[in-house]
């Protein structure tokens, strides 16, 4: 599969994201702003976006979700069928873990009385490798502006099912880019799933923590475009 400049692309930001998450690595893959769909991550369950995503794609579209993203897409392949292929940058497909209401809840309502930014630098650890200012920055900007969608969000996070059973049957051809060091959602988990998947591949990169796309751009794009490039009916690879 080539990669073009006139493939569109349809991308599904994580939770408190802007479409800006993206940006750093669509400059990278030179993908024209007129090129780019997003759908917005504003409803509380994984089946409100079934018809956003089919209404999005035409055909032949590369569609990308990070993080809670990520996951609406991995619940919604039947509405993907028509697409060239899925990438998924920090999936976690599984159902949430039993008791993590409160904690949750918690994060929301702080996020809610307007301490996204202290929330944030709290557990920058948790998010990111990155070390210096201009990420956690940028992370903090875009919790901000969609504070107004953490509700919804919260509960999208708590109430999915599991998708591992749709990612393992899907005939799509998908990617999977996760940084080695994510403590969100860590590669391990998604080893076995990109083995069992008919076309596609696992890339894990060194060093970068959940917010790869944003930590080293350059190298999480580089991924992508070798994961697309390197699909094919039967084609299973790890990087």
């Amino acid at each position: 599969m080539t990669l073009q400049n006139s493939d569109c692309w349809v991308l599904v930001p994580g939770t408190l994201c802007t479409p800006e998450v993206f940006t750093p690595i669509l400059r990278q893959l030179d993908v024209p702003p007129d090129r780019q769909r997003f759908i917005e991550v504003s409803a509380p369950r994984v089946e409100d976006y079934d018809a956003p995503l089919r209404a999005a794609i035409s055909g032949g579209e590369i569609v990308c979700g990070f993080s809670l993203g990520a996951m609406i897409l991995a619940h919604n392949l039947g509405a993907l069928a028509k697409a060239k292929a899925i990438v998924f940058l920090a999936l976690n497909p599984f159902p949430d873990v039993a008791g993590n209401r409160a904690s949750r809840e918690a994060v929301r309502d702080r996020v809610l009385t307007g301490d996204a930014s202290g929330w944030v630098e709290e557990n920058w650890t948790v998010m990111s490798r990155d070390s210096g200012e201009a990420v956690q920055a940028q992370v903090i900007s875009m919790a901000e502006d969609m504070s107004g969608n953490v509700d919804a969000q919260t509960e999208l996070a708590l109430s999915r099912p599991g998708a591992v059973e749709q990612l393992n049957s899907t005939t799509l051809p998908l990617v999977f880019v996760t940084g080695a060091q994510d403590k969100l959602t860590p590669p391990d988990p998604i080893r076995p799933i990109a083995e069992t998947c008919r076309q596609g591949g696992l890339y894990v990169l060194d060093g970068l923590g959940h917010f790869a796309l944003l930590e080293a751009p350059d190298r999480v794009a580089q991924a992508i475009a070798d994961g697309l490039n390197a699909v094919s009916v039967d084609s299973k690879q790890e990087g």
